[in-house]
Formats: C-alpha cells, structure tokens, sequence
C-alpha cells in the first residue's frame, strides 16, 4: 500500500539547498510503501516520488540524512537536509531535463547532484546525452560528464549530441 507521506513536507522542504534544486517554494511531496524514521536518517522505500511543483525525483529508494536532529520536550527537532540518496531506478525530471542513472545523491556541503550508473540526459529541443557519471554544481549551475575508459573497453565515456 503506498502512503502519501505530507507530513515529510517540513522534513524534505529547505529555504535553501535542494527545494531550490527542486523548483523554488513549491510544497513538496513524497509517496512510498514505507517510510523509517531512524535519527538523523529517514529511509524510504517501495517506488519513492518525491514531487515539487513542475519537478520529480523517482527511485526504488531513497534515504535522507539530517545534520544536529534533537529533541526537545519530547518533540523531534529535525536538522537541515545534509545529504540524499536516490538509490535504484533513479529519475529526475523538470520541463528542461529528463535525467536517469542508477543512483543519484545530493550533497548539501558540496553544493553537488551526482548521477551514478548508465546516466542519460534527454532535453526537448533534442539534446541527450549518455555516461557513466554526472556532477551538477547547483551554485555555478554547470554540468560535468566522466566515464570510465580503460583499453578497448570505452563504452561509459560521455556522449553528448545536439539537436534533432
């Protein structure tokens, strides 16, 4: 049974780092079989969505970290977002970009979006790419591609083509 988790609205939303990665001050939402709440981490899975406004991150699972959880009068205190791992079946899409890899992970210190594994990038004016690794710098908004290329063996370097 998928549960609509809204209460993870205050978890996963933050005025600065990944909401704004996201798509700005939309609300976000996350859907899942099951959600574990174990201290500074949640994990969730079972088909993970994570929805804000126009923007989607899917995956088989995904698992938050938090910086300085604590409690207060019995009451949780989360910290701020510090590090996401979308972990199997990894999708990120917005109108601008459809991305896909096996994994992808945000780290908040770093300022970074990293995707993992057979990565493509598909655009609508017809742009795509393919590689084994993407870095996204969320602060110079550039993208960097690597792949590994050993001997004969140069099937993940990166392959980009523009247009139709």
């Amino acid at each position: 049974m998928r549960l609509i988790m809204l209460f993870f609205l205050i978890i996963v939303y933050q005025p600065n780092g990944v909401a704004q990665t996201f798509g700005g001050d939309d609300p976000v939402q996350i859907i899942s079989e099951k959600a574990t709440y174990q201290g500074n981490k949640t994990i969730l899975s079972g088909k993970v969505d994570v929805v804000q406004g126009l923007a989607s991150i899917k995956s088989d699972s995904m698992n938050i970290f938090r910086s300085n959880p604590a409690v207060n009068n019995g009451n949780d205190k989360l910290g701020a977002i510090s590090r996401i791992e979308a972990i199997g079946n990894f999708h990120y899409s917005t109108p601008q970009n459809d991305v896909k890899g096996t994994r992808g992970i945000y780290e908040r210190d770093k300022g970074t979006i990293t995707v993992i594994g057979n990565v493509k990038v598909k655009q609508p004016g017809g742009n795509t790419a393919s590689t084994d690794r993407l870095v996204y710098n969320i602060e110079t908004e550039t993208i960097r591609f690597s792949g590994k290329c050993s001997g004969d063996d140069c099937s993940g370097r990166p392959t980009i083509r523009f247009g139709n």
